[in-house]
Formats: C-alpha cells, sequence, structure tokens
C-alpha cells in the first residue's frame, strides 16, 4: 500500500522520549580528541636507524590510514549509538494521522472515581477526554475507532461501525464521571474483544492501536495479572498509555463510619465512631469534621489526621423517634472531594424485640433475665418468652433476635421459618440442653447452605472449669479482654455436646473454647443474618438423668449475663448490614405484602425516582436493585411513606492516588505523561509509535564486536 507523506510531516513523525540526552553526543567527540592528542604529546625527531623503516611504511601509508580512519569512525558511531537509544528516539507510525493507512484505534478512557482529582479547575477525566479528542481529530480519514471505558463496569460507547470523527469525539465528551473503581480485569476483556477482527475487516485496518488515558494508579495497574494480560494484548496490538495522573497528589478520606451498639433505641445515647485516613506523605491539620442525622448538621469536630496513617473521630447522638435514620460524617473538602463522606443507615426501635423459646418452662429463665435484668426498669431489650409447641403458630416479623433453648427437635417447616428468618437478616443463637435429639439439629448442618454452623457429636461428661476466649479475637470474646474478674476464666460446665466444625464449611468460627479443646460457642453468617450455637445448656434445669447433677452452673455464674448480651449484640449485628452497601453492589431487603397498597418507589441519591411492583402473595416479598452508581442515600417509600432507607458508600482502596512505578508494566507498553510537542501540536507520534532504542543498543554492540575484530585483523597485517 502506497503511503504519501511530505517533508513536514516526516519531521513531525520523529521525536525523542528523553531528548535532554542527547546532550552527551559531545560525547562522540572523545576518539577523535584522543587521536588528535596522541599525535601532539610526542616530538617528532630524525633518527637515521629508522629511516628506512620510515620509506618501507611510506608505501602502505594510504591503507593504515584508511584503517586507522575506519575503527575511529566506528568508535564514534558506538557512542552516537548508546546516547541515541537512551534518549528513546521514537518515529511515528505513519499510518496514524499522516499517512494513507488505516488504523483501527481502541482508545480507553479511565472514568475511576480518582479521576475526579483536581489540580486546577479541570478534573483528571476532562484533561483525558480532551486528550482523547485531539486523537480523534488529528487521526488518518481513513482510521476507525473504538471507545470503552475504564470502571467497575466498563462499556462500549463507540464502535467500529461510527465514521464521523465529530461525533465520536462529542461521545468523549459526553463521558461521565463515575463513582465506582477500576475493574482492569473486565476491561481488558473489554479491549481484547474490540480486538477481534474478521478477515475483512484485517484487510481493512492493517494497524491496531490501544491507547490508555488513565492516572496509572497503583490499585489498579498492579493488579494480579494485569502485566500478563497487557503483554498478551501487546502481541496483537501498539499499546500506549497516556498519564494524565498528578504525580504527588494526596487525599484525605472518610473510610469507615460504624455504630459502636449493635442496635439503636429512642431516647438511648448511641455513638458512632468514624475513621479518616490520609493518603499522603504530609499530615493534616485542624481537619474540620461534620456529624450530619437526616442531613441536618448535628455535630463537629477538628482533629489532626498523620501522614499516611488513620485517624478516629466520635460523635453521639440520641434519637427521638423511631424508623429508619440516615447518619453521615463529612471531613472538610479537597482535591478529591468523592471520598470525604461516608453514609450509614440507623434502624431506631422503640424496644429491640427478642424471642426466647424455651424446651421446658424454665429453660428460658435465665436468658430472659440476662437480656432485661432490671424488671423495675424499662429495658431498650424486650424479651418475650414461648413454649416450644408455640413456635410453629408465632409470627417471627418484629423480631431483632431469637433464642432457642434446650429445643427438642424443629419441624420441616420451622426449620424453613427459621431459615428465611435468618436469611432476611434475624440473629439465632441455640443454647441445647437434655432434651435436644441430635439427630435432628444435624439435619440442619447438611446441606450447601447449611443453618448451623456446627454438628452435634456425643455429649460429654466430664467437668470442665474455665472458657478459653481464644485470644479474644472474636466480637463475642474481645470485651472481655482485660477483665479477667468477669468470671469468662472460670466458668464451670459440667456437661455438653461436643461439636465440630465441618471442613466445607469455612465461614463457621470458635467463639469460645473450653480447656480441652472444644469449641463452647460457633457463629457463622447466614444469608444476611448470624446463627450462633452453644455447647450446654442455658439454664438450670437440664440434668444429668444419671446423678441428677445441672448440666452446667453457668446460669449462676458472673460471666453468664454479660456473655449472653454479646451473643445478642453479635447476632443482631448482622441484620442492620443489610441496610449498607458499596457503590455498584446490590440492595436487598425482604418487604412487607400490604395487599392494596401500591407500589413501592425508590429514590435515588440523584433525585431519580424508580417504581418497583410487587407481586400479589401473601409472604414477604424478597427485593433487590442493581443500579447503585451514585453514593448516598437511596429511599425507598410506598404511598408517600418511608419504608427504609439504603446507605451506599464508596470503595476507599481507590482513594489511594499512589502512581504505578511504569517499569512494573510489561516493555511493551510505553507510559507517556508529556505527549505534546514544542510549538503545542499534538504529537501523536508518541502515541502510535515505532521506539527505536532497542535495535540502537543491538547495533552498538555489534559495532563493539566488529570494532575488536577488524582491530585485530589489521594490527595482524601490520605485523
Amino acid at each position: 500500500m502506497n503511503i504519501t507523506v511530505d517533508r513536514f510531516s516526516l519531521i513531525l513523525a520523529f521525536g525523542f522520549g528523553s531528548a535532554a540526552m542527547l546532550g552527551w553526543l559531545a560525547a562522540a567527540a572523545a576518539p577523535l580528541l584522543i587521536h588528535l592528542w596522541s599525535r601532539r604529546r610526542y616530538r617528532e625527531v630524525p633518527w637515521a636507524a629508522v629511516t628506512f623503516l620510515l620509506a618501507a611504511l611510506r608505501k602502505n601509508s594510504r591503507r593504515i590510514q584508511l584503517q586507522q580512519w575506519i575503527l575511529l569512525a566506528m568508535r564514534t558511531l558506538m557512542v552516537v549509538l548508546v546516547v541515541l537509544a537512551i534518549a528513546e528516539p521514537h518515529g511515528q507510525n505513519l499510518a496514524a494521522g499522516v499517512g494513507d493507512v488505516p488504523t483501527h484505534k481502541v482508545i480507553v478512557i479511565d472514568t475511576s472515581f480518582s479521576m475526579a482529582y483536581r489540580e486546577s479547575d479541570a478534573s483528571l477525566l476532562t484533561k483525558a477526554k480532551q486528550l482523547a479528542g485531539e486523537l480523534v481529530a488529528q487521526s488518518g480519514t481513513g482510521d476507525a475507532y473504538t471507545v470503552i471505558t475504564l470502571s467497575d463496569r466498563p462499556r462500549q460507547l463507540v464502535g467500529r461501525d461510527m465514521v464521523d470523527r465529530s461525533s465520536i469525539v462529542a461521545h468523549i465528551e459526553a463521558i461521565p464521571q463515575t463513582q465506582g473503581g477500576a475493574n482492569l480485569a473486565a476491561t481488558l476483556d473489554a479491549v481484547s474483544s474490540a480486538l477481534e477482527l474478521d478477515a475483512k475487516e484485517r484487510d481493512r485496518w492493517t494497524r491496531q492501536d490501544v491507547y490508555f488515558f488513565s492516572d496509572m494508579q497503583r490499585k489498579t495497574w498492579a493488579a494480579d495479572g494485569a502485566g500478563v494480560r497487557l503483554g498478551e494484548l501487546a502481541k496483537n496490538a501498539s499499546i500506549s498509555a497516556v498519564d494524565v495522573g498528578a504525580p504527588r497528589a494526596t487525599n484525605l478520606a472518610v473510610t469507615e463510619l460504624r455504630s459502636a451498639a449493635p442496635f439503636a433505641t429512642v431516647g438511648e445515647d448511641v455513638a458512632f465512631d468514624a475513621t479518616l485516613h490520609e493518603f499522603g506523605d504530609e499530615p493534616r491539620k485542624e481537619v474540620r469534621v461534620e456529624f450530619l442525622v437526616d442531613d441536618a448538621p448535628v455535630g463537629e469536630q477538628t482533629i489532626d489526621v498523620p501522614a499516611n496513617s488513620d485517624a478516629s473521630v466520635r460523635f453521639t447522638h440520641r434519637f427521638r423517634d423511631a424508623g429508619s435514620h440516615a447518619v453521615a460524617v463529612r471531613a472538610a473538602s479537597d482535591q478529591l472531594e468523592i471520598d470525604n463522606t461516608r453514609w450509614l443507615v440507623v434502624p431506631v426501635e422503640q424496644q429491640i424485640r427478642v424471642l426466647c423459646v424455651a424446651g421446658e418452662p424454665e429453660d428460658a429463665k435465665y436468658l430472659a433475665a440476662a437480656l432485661a435484668p432490671d424488671p423495675s426498669t424499662e429495658s431498650p431489650i424486650r424479651p418475650q418468652v414461648i413454649s416450644e409447641s408455640e413456635l410453629v403458630d408465632t409470627d417471627l416479623t418484629g423480631y431483632e433476635c431469637m433464642f432457642l433453648s434446650n429445643v427438642a427437635q424443629l419441624t420441616a417447616d420451622e426449620t424453613e421459618r427459621l431459615t428465611h428468618y435468618v436469611d432476611a437478616g434475624g440473629g439465632l443463637a441455640i443454647f441445647l440442653g437434655d432434651r435436644v435429639q441430635a439427630e435432628s439439629y444435624n439435619a440442619l448442618a447438611r446441606g450447601e447452605a447449611p443453618l448451623l454452623p456446627a454438628r452435634l457429636t456425643d455429649v460429654r461428661t466430664e467437668v470442665q472449669f474455665g472458657v478459653d476466649p481464644l485470644d479474644y479475637r472474636h466480637p463475642i470474646a474481645a470485651p472481655f479482654r482485660g477483665r479477667e474478674r468477669a468470671g469468662l476464666l472460670t466458668t464451670p460446665v459440667g456437661r455438653y455436646f461436643r461439636l465440630e466444625i465441618p471442613n466445607e464449611h469455612s465461614a463457621a468460627e470458635k467463639a469460645l473454647a473450653l480447656p480441652n479443646g472444644d469449641p463452647l460457642v460457633v457463629t457463622a453468617p447466614h444469608g444476611r443474618g448470624r446463627v450462633v450455637l452453644v455447647a450446654t445448656a442455658g439454664s438450670l434445669s437440664s440434668v444429668d438423668r444419671t446423678n441428677g447433677e445441672p448440666w452446667t452452673t453457668w446460669p449462676a455464674w458472673p460471666s453468664f449475663l454479660p456473655v449472653v448480651r454479646e451473643i445478642f449484640a453479635f447476632a443482631v449485628g448482622g441484620q442492620h448490614e443489610q441496610w449498607q452497601a458499596m457503590i455498584g453492589g446490590p440492595l436487598t431487603a425482604t418487604l412487607p405484602f400490604d395487599r392494596g397498597s401500591g407500589d413501592f418507589e425508590l429514590t435515588r441519591p440523584d433525585g431519580r425516582k424508580t417504581s418497583l411492583p410487587v407481586a400479589v402473595s401473601s409472604r414477604d416479598q424478597p427485593w433487590h436493585y442493581d443500579e447503585t452508581d451514585v453514593t448516598g442515600i437511596y429511599s425507598l417509600g410506598r404511598g408517600g411513606a418511608l419504608v427504609s432507607q439504603f446507605a451506599v458508600n464508596v470503595d476507599t482502596h481507590e482513594s489511594d492516588l499512589a502512581q504505578i512505578d511504569p517499569h512494573q508494566l510489561p516493555a511493551e507498553i510505553k507510559v507517556r505523561s508529556d505527549w505534546r510537542s514544542a510549538n503545542g501540536v499534538v504529537a501523536s507520534g508518541v502515541l502510535s509509535e515505532a521506539t527505536w532504542n532497542r535495535p540502537l543498543l543491538w547495533a552498538a554492540a555489534a559495532l563493539v564486536l566488529m570494532e575488536l575484530c577488524l582491530a585485530w585483523l589489521f594490527g595482524r597485517g601490520a605485523a
């Protein structure tokens, strides 16, 4: 295929990656200077003895002089080649903008939220879109384009069928800033698919180039397998990365917001802990942090945040109304504001209802007393005790947690209802006892998603004095660290089921153990809820029928009340997680069925509303929503009334703006930060380039070998 290029275009088609290194070309004069110096350092004195020798040498003077000039030229050229290689010369592929060879160009624009960082008035994404638009505008008329976003959900915005360059530029300019991270693996899959051409397309576009416009964030580009995938793509296309990032960028982010209590009730103080992190080498002084409840500022503090470290701040609030409340912590604005605010949805109840199911009338007595120890005062926890036979007819809606104490067995219908209850976010704690039928419970520990975290084996009768807190790693044991007088370490257990955690139940975890290593308390998540299984009884009414001794005197021990309260706190802690989500993750809930109340309506943080029809059913409705592409509070309402709220936050892994070292990328990937020529014209040859540093180094090495060989041959001939 013929290529027509004028001389000016050829000049623009050539450049250097490190032009400053060209100053070392002066070193090429060294061999000549050494040669001239060698000639001038000796004074010629006539000597009769060498007269005849000089006469012989004059016969071969032309040959010797030619040999010396050849060696001098080779030595000079070696220096020139090494300097040029270090200066990284490159030439523009003439098919990219100045020639007639059609090229398929895949343009990938990073839209992850780190690209919202502002160096001045414009964001990094604005800069990337501007440069990408210039690349399209100055490319050849026969080129084709594919435009893909580098984001958590990569999208192809332009395909090869779009030929109008002004329309392509308009599509690039319209690319929105996303608030999610960057999924490089999925983006490379999209790029790989875009590079797949059929035979007819390969004849039409003889070259393919891939251009990444990104801040080259280390968290993204150093992902596992990224280098291998990029190397594979480089086999089929020329790959370049235009670095639009800020090399010394720093960023302050609110990385965590959580409630210090597992639940919130009206009239009780609730503490909220927020964590701020400085992603940079300079500390932040006197950072103003606001605390908001339902969009209203209710508190403010000023803190210092150390460099590359965390700082914590605590706010306390007392809710006056029951219902769903949105809490937020907002740090002072900086150059990347998306991660300066974090939200949390807090369901506030008048009281926390707990259902205690007793196998025998006395089996739940101590559990209820531990949950509400002082009957003379109004406790935020309201336990309700029912018998085992009443469970099948009891509506579980409205109970935050359930305790089963010495329940003999569970029917298939009861098992289904308990599983549905825990999946929806409820907490379930099970204390065993002398009436428990192990095989009935073991049926709940089998299958792909077992409800119980462990199997019941035999009943052990040896008395165990004390409890092993397992280094206080589990949340149930952690509050006892440094509180040895609470009696946990001396708790007596005389009879218990030995629990066996299946190997396939990787999520199950021992919270407490007995001195012989047998588990005492085992926990596991199930759906959105949590299950806690206790190996012994929760009352004094379970007895060893051979001697009449109680299984355990733990309910009368000082550690029983705090352990039960920690089991309760852990069990209900999973329920509120359903109201929190990361950006891009689904919102899920179980909506109450209410015939004739109309459809549910979801209001997004950006003001958009979505209608959510609910099918007619006699059961609660499972529901999910996937389009969580904006951070903030999503409000679910029905008939004008607020039903619930959801908090969607950014993944602060993206908050670290540190850039990858280009040497960590495959050698075929050229990373450029300055790709404009001195006169302001886009030097697209840097983007679609043929680098020559390796061939130049090979040529220099070849000259070294040739110079050695020729010097040896010339010297031998002279001898």
